[in-house]
């Protein structure tokens, strides 16, 4: 079983960019979208998987930071995914940094 994961930074361009998550998650909240399926970034295009709460929380950093880690596994992203030093805690595990693909 492969035990890689992926860690992908984003920064956006600009600064309509920046609250682009945040403007989706408002749609889906308010019911203008269905819940996002992929999201394609460069030639990853990743399966979400988390919930809208979570969702927000990272469109909120997302803009607020501007810049984002993404943690992926499989072609699917863990919206809630997060590192803590060493640790990257997604997917419900702990994966030590040596784990990743940068």
């Amino acid at each position: 079983m492969n035990e890689q994961i992926r860690m992908l930074c984003i920064q956006p361009d600009s600064f309509g960019a920046r609250f682009a998550f945040l403007g989706v998650a408002l749609r889906w909240s308010i019911g203008l979208s269905p819940r996002p399926q992929t999201l394609v970034i460069g030639p990853h295009e990743l399966e979400l998987v988390g919930s809208e709460s979570a969702f927000w929380r990272f469109a909120l950093r997302h803009a607020v930071m501007g810049e984002s880690l993404l943690i992926t596994r499989r072609g699917r992203w863990d919206v809630a995914g997060s590192v803590d030093g060493d640790v990257v805690r997604a997917f419900g595990r702990k994966f030590a940094l040596r784990h990743c693909l940068y």
